[in-house]
């Protein structure tokens, strides 16, 4: 899929915790980490939160939920981690962000359990070095970096997914006349 980058749930979740990290007021990226298995709250633990008020906004029900539950637990060590996270982004560069994220939360390695998973890490991987190439620019933080993505988003420009294939593995190559000029190959059809 030459156009599959940022519609990849791995990048989606990524980008959506990166988003509520500058700005935690945003519910749908906020719905959608907690979700996840960054956050590993349920669709019927976001429905109790609703519940408890349905006119604030997402996060501050999570601030502000008090029951003496398991729940109000999870809700704080969320926001713990969210603010730790929030803290570091304003220390360090987006790739080292990243890169901490990752490491605690495991969110790397579940993608090592799945069937598909070698693109999922792939594409997280592909994810810290663009923020690497978008950081030896002139441009920094997390913000504008968040901002450099929603650019591209807007402008329907769609970056590859990962590849997983190297140029030695054991394949079938299709391609044109003209792209196999100067390859050499033993058996041509």
């Amino acid at each position: 899929d030459d156009k599959g980058y940022f519609r990849a749930p791995e990048i989606l979740t990524t980008l959506s915790l990166l988003s509520i990290l500058d700005n935690a007021r945003q519910d749908i990226p906020l719905a959608a980490v907690m979700l996840s298995p960054i956050g590993g709250f349920s669709e019927q633990d976001l429905a109790t939160l609703r519940l408890s008020d349905k006119n604030a906004d997402l996060y501050t029900l999570v601030k502000n939920f008090s029951a003496d539950d398991e729940l109000s637990a999870r809700c704080r060590e969320f926001l713990d981690k969210v603010q730790n996270w929030r803290e570091l982004s304003r220390q360090v560069g987006v790739p080292e962000l990243l890169s901490k994220i990752y490491r605690e939360t495991g969110y790397y390695d579940y993608f090592g359990t799945k069937i598909d998973g070698r693109v999922a890490q792939a594409n997280l991987r592909m994810l810290i070095d663009r923020a690497a190439e978008f950081e030896s620019t002139a441009f920094r933080g997390l913000s504008r970096f968040i901002q450099f993505i929603k650019k591209i988003r807007e402008l329907e420009n769609d970056l590859a997914a990962a590849r997983t294939l190297g140029e030695n593995e054991d394949v079938v190559r299709v391609m044109t006349i003209h792209k196999s000029k100067g390859l050499e190959f033993p058996v041509v059809f």
